[in-house]
């Protein structure tokens, strides 16, 4: 165990500069006691829960995320209490702040749209089949991909719901990355050594998913075909089943995995709500490029196997344009602050 507190060194060039740089923040603003992982080790970008505070932009957006947090599956709240260098709480200082002025949401969402919208409701960490209450927006059937659980499936860090056009219908919704260095992967193919062979080849499809191959105690050597995975794929609209089932491997083992998946959700969300269009956008900073997508091979693969319609409503936007945005659009003295501390805390140079 480490009782004094250091400077997290662990990762690659954009995580450490991240580590050294809320560690700054946080001397910034005295903080001299400091949280500790699981394992005890005390580090200079974690906090107390006692004042975790200093995690949350406004005290609205704190009380904000305790609220969140109260009746649904959100994650760790530990972690987005105390850990500053954590991807939720950098989304949640945004998303609740624009909850609360809906006037500056309406603003960023047309600017990011590139047309006049009226957001309607914005939801952190949208979980399928929970979010019941948005007028105009009712859940038909099922939404999910039917992997959820009390504690797994697959969701969404933000969903914005919004109008145009007088009365068209659009949804969106957004991955947030900060300092991930991956996407989720496959489960399956990390888990299982006997199908590693297979999924890297270009067998993959017929074995796993056509004759969807069990091991002795009849489980898929897919996961996924417990799930409505491969079903979605073949009828999608904005991911290319035919292209998926020709690939000489398993397109989703790495990090496509993730991207594959919330791409369904949201096609699921929009036919459940019967939205005109949607959208799937991943929200990172520009400096994680090269590792979490992979100096654009990331991006690159999941468009060879995106539709013209997917590739269209697929988008990665960094988090400096946003602050770029907002700039041009705060319009009072207390968006100004926000948008001034969010940019202290967050814009790493």
């Amino acid at each position: 165990m480490n009782n004094e507190p250091t400077i997290y060194d662990t990762g690659n060039p954009w995580e450490k500069k991240v580590y050294q740089h809320m560690a700054d923040f946080l001397q910034s603003k005295g903080v001299k006691k400091f949280g500790a992982t699981s394992k005890g080790n005390q580090y200079k970008h974690w906090l107390t829960e006692e004042e975790a505070h200093f995690n949350f932009i406004t005290p609205d957006i704190h009380t904000g995320t305790l609220a969140r947090f109260e009746n649904h599956k959100a994650g760790d709240l530990k972690r987005i209490l105390t850990n500053t260098a954590a991807s939720q709480p950098f989304c949640f200082n945004l998303i609740i702040f624009l909850q609360q002025h809906s006037e500056l949401a309406d603003k960023l969402f047309s600017n990011l749209l590139d047309k006049q919208v009226k957001v309607i409701h914005l939801e952190p960490e949208f979980t399928p089949n929970e979010c019941n209450s948005v007028i105009r927006f009712e859940r038909t059937t099922d939404e999910s991909i039917g992997d959820q659980g009390n504690k797994r499936g697959t969701d969404s860090d933000i969903a914005v719901f919004y109008t145009y056009d007088n009365d068209k219908k659009g949804v969106l919704l957004i991955e947030f990355k900060f300092i991930e260095a991956e996407f989720s992967v496959c489960s399956s193919y990390a888990d299982k050594k006997q199908i590693k062979a297979t999924c890297d080849s270009a067998n993959y499809f017929l074995d796993m998913i056509t004759n969807k191959k069990t091991d002795e105690a009849k489980n898929f050597l897919c996961g996924y075909n417990r799930y409505f995975n491969w079903q979605l794929t073949a009828k999608s609209k904005v991911i290319d089943g035919e292209k998926v089932k020709s690939m000489l491997t398993c397109p989703f083992r790495f990090g496509l995995n993730q991207l594959w998946r919330n791409m369904m959700l949201a096609e699921q969300v929009a036919l459940s709500r019967h939205c005109d269009e949607f959208g799937f956008w991943v929200f990172s900073p520009s400096e994680n490029d090269n590792y979490l997508w992979k100096k654009g091979e990331t991006e690159r693969q999941f468009r060879e196997i995106l539709t013209q319609q997917g590739n269209n409503h697929f988008k990665k936007v960094h988090l400096e344009n946003i602050f770029d945005k907002l700039h041009d659009i705060v319009s009072d003295e207390q968006e100004n602050t926000w948008l001034t501390d969010m940019e202290t805390k967050y814009r790493i140079s």
